[in-house]
């Protein structure tokens, strides 16, 4: 019995060890993102006009790892991770309807892989951290002030993230910095 009761002690330390050890966690294949912050900031186009360029700055996690496009000229959509937001305008009675650009009301930006890489944990695949695209803005949009941005991303394998809006802005004087809801 006295030698039985050291052991007894020496496996209930062990044990104790590794209960109070921090476990990895895992997180879902689909990326996750939320809403940080947008700015407007001045951008040239073609003709070395100035416009207006909104910057959206949201977080992310994605536990496989595989944001980021990979794209090559050979193959354009092997490995393309992109960005999907919509422009919505809201009506007098509060509504929102998705405002029309040329070529429709969904616009998309690849997610540049050197955004993301460097953002891995020590531990396993998963990616975490912030990323800020360049969005296209509407062009002098006619009897419009408020607005706001859905938007959502998909990964390499084709997960597409949750939605994610920006608060309601005046698109006719934009804010400087709209901050997280």
């Amino acid at each position: 019995m006295k030698r039985v009761f050291p052991l007894f002690c020496m496996l209930g330390f062990v044990g104790a060890c590794l209960w109070s050890c921090e476990r990895i966690k895992s997180y879902s294949d689909i990326p996750e993102i939320h809403f940080k912050k947008l700015v407007f900031v001045d951008s040239l186009d073609a003709l070395g006009e100035t416009l207006k360029k909104a910057v959206i700055t949201f977080s992310f996690i994605d536990g496989d790892g595989d944001l980021g496009d990979w794209s090559t000229e050979k193959y354009p959509d092997e490995g393309v991770s992109r960005i999907y937001y919509t422009w919505y305008e809201k009506k007098h009675d509060k509504t929102y309807e998705p405002y029309q650009f040329k070529g429709g009301t969904t616009n998309f930006s690849k997610i540049p892989y050197s955004s993301v890489m460097d953002k891995s944990e020590a531990q396993n695949k998963t990616l975490k951290g912030t990323i800020d695209i360049k969005l296209d803005t509407p062009m002098k949009p006619q009897g419009i002030d408020t607005m706001r941005i859905e938007f959502y991303i998909n990964d390499r394998a084709g997960n597409l993230s949750n939605i994610e809006y920006t608060p309601d802005f005046s698109i006719l004087n934009p804010p400087d910095e709209l901050p997280t809801k």
